[in-house]
């Protein structure tokens, strides 16, 4: 049943080719730990691949993207100028969290090595500004708040952590809370726990409200404040679901046919786009395209990789593609990097009568 569900969502139509592709700089690349010996695969735990992309995110204007990899390293971009800029080797082993301020001059970064530290480096010069310890965990997730005086980094042990971005200093913890979502005015922050959804000032970290948390625990991928709208991810199939922001109530709009098995223990991601009528983000191991308005979907090739983000200003999708072991085996050229569309062009290619509805 759910190969038949895969088939029906990728046959409904296909992405375009991206508009351009962004690379690392030529390095020498470490041992990987997936190896391929007589045609079989093995698989070190712990030690990464290095083509691999784990997280994807913009600076605020648009102008820069940072991608964080394994074996410490992290990759920005001037996507204005389509191209490389600067790379960044943390000694952190798998990088899961980055973040850029608004004006792209720091950089955030917390991985699953060098005891859990979270570090702060000046951009382009890759410089160490300062570095954050005593996590219980592993940043999972990492943003600037108003202003790049915060940030705002959520672990892998339930707690979100609150730090000063100017010194050395710890604001606060929200323990039992996970899955941050930062409301795009940069005021209010979403939180889940257990049972309910939290929702905090971002200004003196008060609790401003709560509301019930559906039943079958859903993960939250996206919110759109503007138009009441949360993308939830079921349990355990991890289906998109819509529901209202205020009052956790489901929506009755949904993908036709429905989009299925998103992973956010992969590092998948979900987003709105044009003023809330397109859904992006992974599905299946693809990156799939929902129109709300005409129920439509599209689905891309198979990427090998669950990260990807949108641009602040919605005109821009940025998604990795990791084919290195498939086409070592395939004996075929690599394509990894990072992919970037034009999010209007990609629609009206991408859904039938996106442009008349």
């Amino acid at each position: 049943m759910h190969f038949l569900t895969l088939l029906l969502v990728f046959q409904v139509a296909s992405f375009p080719p991206p508009d351009f592709i962004l690379k690392d700089a030529k390095h020498k690349e470490p041992k990987s730990g997936v190896q391929i010996s007589g045609g079989s695969i093995t698989i070190q735990q712990g030690v990464g691949t290095p083509s691999s992309i784990n997280t994807l995110t913009f600076s605020k204007d648009g102008r820069f993207l940072a991608a964080a990899k394994d074996f410490g390293r992290v990759v920005v971009w001037d996507v204005l100028k389509r191209q490389f800029l600067c790379a960044v080797d943390t000694g952190q082993g798998i990088v899961r969290a980055i973040a850029l301020s608004e004006d792209g001059s720091l950089l955030a970064t917390g991985g699953e090595g060098d005891n859990f530290s979270f570090k702060l480096w000046s951009l382009p010069d890759g410089k160490l500004v300062r570095r954050y310890q005593k996590f219980s965990g592993y940043a999972r997730t990492a943003f600037f708040g108003p202003r790049s005086r915060t940030l705002i980094v959520a672990d892998n042990a339930a707690t979100i952590h609150i730090l000063d971005a100017e010194a050395d200093k710890r604001l606060l913890d929200l323990p039992a809370q996970w899955t941050p979502l930062l409301y795009p005015d940069g005021k209010t922050l979403m939180t889940t726990s257990t049972l309910e959804y939290n929702f905090w000032s971002t200004v003196d970290w008060t609790l401003q409200r709560k509301t019930d948390r559906p039943s079958g625990g859903p993960s939250t991928l996206a919110i759109d404040p503007e138009r009441d709208v949360l993308v939830l991810a079921t349990f355990p199939r991890g289906v998109i679901r819509l529901a209202r922001l205020t009052t956790g109530e489901p929506l009755p709009a949904a993908p036709s046919p429905e989009l299925p098995n998103f992973n956010s223990s992969a590092g998948g991601f979900a987003a709105l786009a044009s003023n809330g009528r397109f859904l992006l983000g992974h599905s299946g191991g693809r990156l799939s395209v929902w129109d709300q308005r005409t129920g439509g979907t599209c689905a891309s090739e198979l990427m090998y990789s669950s990260a990807g983000t949108v641009s602040p200003d919605q005109t821009l999708l940025a998604a990795s593609k990791n084919d290195g072991i498939m086409a070592t085996m395939a004996g075929t050229p690599r394509t990894d990097g990072v992919w970037l569309w034009d999010i209007a062009k990609l629609t009206a290619r991408c859904i039938p009568g996106a442009q008349k509805n």
